[in-house]
Formats: C-alpha cells, structure tokens, sequence
C-alpha cells in the first residue's frame, strides 16, 4: 500500500521566501526572484517545502507566476489543490503564461487563452521573449476575482 503523504497549503510569511527560493532554485526554476509584493503559496509535508507558486503584481492585476512542484508530488492532485487554494487570493483579474500543454489544468479554475495583442505591454514582452527562445507557451487570462 503506498505511503499517504499529507500537505499542508498555506501562504508564506516572510521568514519563508528564501526557502521558497531555495526551492525555486532547486527546480530549476527560471524565472524572477521571489519579490516583496509577491503572494507566495507553499505546500509542505513532512520533507519540507514540495510546491510553491505565486501572484505577482502585475499593472493593476495579478501575475500567476512560477508554479513549481516537487517531481515526486507531480500528478498527485497537489498542483490543482495549490491552485484552488489561490483562487481564494485572486482579488483581481489574473494573467498568466503556461506552457500550452497546461491550458485545460488552468482552465479548470477559469483561466481563458488570450491573445498577445491584449496582454499588458510587460506581460507581451515577457511572453515574445518566451516565442524567441522556442518556449511553446499560452498567454491566459481569469478575468473574475473569487471565487471559481
């Protein structure tokens, strides 16, 4: 019988941002620096920090940025329970760049494919730099804040 890990979903304080980062790092992770304004979600068990993601500011919006889970918890549910969990932060609309092969797993808590052409001017620069290196990424868009 397998082994039943359970983990605890919670918001970072910020004692926890550098291990966070740590765990970025980690992963290999390469994207910006963990910031001040960020909202920073952990997930831990018993070994530690095994998901992170994050709302970045973005203009008067949100960023969802930076969702990473530890290889061993991937496909475990955990990824989806982080992201019900942010929903409950999601005080604004919220963009986000997936790789495309993730578009139905934001979809289920109403994230939307948009086009470059009506992203924030930052956001559009980041997701053309992301097309020039090759990256096969969505621009997606939740338009409502909370709930799902």
């Amino acid at each position: 019988m397998a082994e039943q890990l359970t983990h605890t979903i919670a918001l970072a304080t910020a004692e926890d941002v550098y291990e966070a980062q740590r765990f970025y790092d980690a992963c290999g992770y390469g994207g910006d620096a963990i910031a001040a304004a960020d909202r920073v979600l952990l997930a831990r068990n018993g070994a530690g920090i095994v998901g992170v993601v994050r709302l970045s500011p973005l203009d008067d919006d949100w960023c969802l940025r930076g969702m990473q889970i530890h290889p061993a918890q991937q496909r475990s549910g955990l990824g989806t329970a982080m992201l019900h969990t942010l929903v409950t932060m999601m005080d604004r609309p919220c963009y986000c760049l997936p790789y495309a092969h993730l578009e139905g797993f934001y979809g289920q808590i109403g994230f939307t494919r948009i086009a470059a052409d009506t992203m924030p001017t930052t956001l559009a620069e980041r997701y053309a730099g992301y097309l020039v290196r090759g990256l096969n990424i969505v621009g997606m868009l939740r338009r409502g804040s909370n709930p799902i």
